[in-house]
């Protein structure tokens, strides 16, 4: 059953619903010593709000995609049992071999490709998993350098739920088949890469290097293995909620990479938290250099960002105001602000069509 589908969701509501009648009807009827009964009673108890609590995790998860399979949830970030073509090795010099052959195949002709690999950070040390999407016209010019586009998940979360909750491909296909937007390759590397820990994409004093992974590591094996352009012009990232501030902080960090950004929901300021851990060492300095708000102070290279969210959200709103103020001619802002919805992969989903056409116009 899946963990994202309405059957089990509908069968957890039920089930906990008739838990519950039955707990009550069976309250007074437990026998026994008095600190027997209260056990059964405690028990039985303990068993219902367990149930509630389930039912109504799920039904976030259902809106939210923080996992999408029951590997994502229990851990199995190393197995991507999906069904998405998986290469075997771990620098990009080997894509464009696999890529030349499968082209052959008409599924990838029509529709692009989708896989995965498993890279190893030759500067960051980081191991996991990148997913990308080549356009159905890839390699028709061998001599075409084509421009990039790396996405991010919230967190908790994975990649993948820019493919299934946010139907990216369906969406990016109708968008370029109408005129309004162009294509892409597409990356979506791991952002959680040592899970269950909420890095924030941080390069952390003795721990994972996860700035370097997505700043450097991942354009690197893009560009090494596939046609693309190594012309910062023609890059850009975009993220939703915590990968809405990656996306944010990796293009002010790495601006000669990226040109473009587009924070969907995010805030702009280091948060720590249960799952952060120490992210800084104590350090301001460490700390300030994770900050997009100063990171865009200082930003240098002439770069766009478009800020994404709904007047309904009102902690992001509060957090685009604040990124506006900031006064630097090399940062040109632009706004996509609905007037309904709230934090959901469902209000990003109806929002990304006008991300990309408003891309497109951003990248040639």
């Amino acid at each position: 059953m899946s963990l994202t589908g309405l059957p089990l969701f509908i069968s957890l509501m039920v089930f906990s619903l008739g838990f519950n009648v039955l707990m009550i009807l069976l309250w007074n009827k437990f026998k026994g010593k008095t600190i027997v009964r209260i056990g059964q009673r405690f028990t039985i108890l303990l068993l219902a709000q367990l149930l509630v609590i389930a039912s109504a995790l799920v039904g976030v998860n259902r809106s939210m995609v923080f996992y999408a399979t029951w590997n994502d949830l229990l851990g199995g970030y190393g197995s991507y049992q999906d069904a998405v073509t998986h290469v075997h090795g771990v620098d990009g010099t080997f894509l464009d071999k696999y890529v030349r052959s499968a082209r052959a195949n008409p599924s990838f002709r029509n529709e692009g490709g989708e896989f995965s690999f498993v890279l190893k950070g030759s500067k960051s040390g980081v191991k996991a998993p990148i997913y990308v999407y080549l356009p159905p016209t890839y390699g028709v010019d061998p001599n075409k350098k084509w421009p990039v586009l790396v996405l991010l998940p919230g967190y908790p979360g994975v990649s993948t739920t820019w493919f299934h909750a946010m139907d990216l491909v369906n969406i990016l296909r109708h968008e370029v088949s109408t005129g309004f937007a162009h294509d892409f390759v597409i990356a979506l590397p791991t952002m959680t890469v040592a899970p269950p820990r909420d890095t924030e994409c941080t390069d952390i004093p003795g721990g994972p290097q996860v700035s370097t992974w997505l700043g450097v590591d991942v354009p690197d094996a893009i560009v090494s293995g596939l046609s693309v352009s190594k012309d910062r012009l023609n890059w850009a990232i975009a993220g939703y909620s915590t990968g809405g501030f990656c996306a944010a902080k990796i293009a002010l960090s790495y601006s000669e990479r990226f040109s473009v950004s587009i924070p969907i929901a995010a805030y702009f300021e280091p948060e720590t938290g249960k799952f952060t851990g120490n992210l800084f060492g104590g350090s301001r300095a460490v700390k300030d250099a994770n900050s997009p708000l100063l990171l865009a102070k200082k930003l240098a290279l002439p770069s766009h960002m478009l800020l994404v969210g709904t007047s309904k959200d009102p902690g992001v709103m509060g957090q685009i105001l604040k990124m506006e103020k900031v006064h630097n001619p090399n940062l040109l802002i632009d706004q996509l602000i609905d007037q309904h919805g709230g934090h959901s992969t469902k209000v990003w989903k109806s929002q990304l069509p006008r991300m990309l056409d408003w891309l497109s116009t951003q990248i040639p």
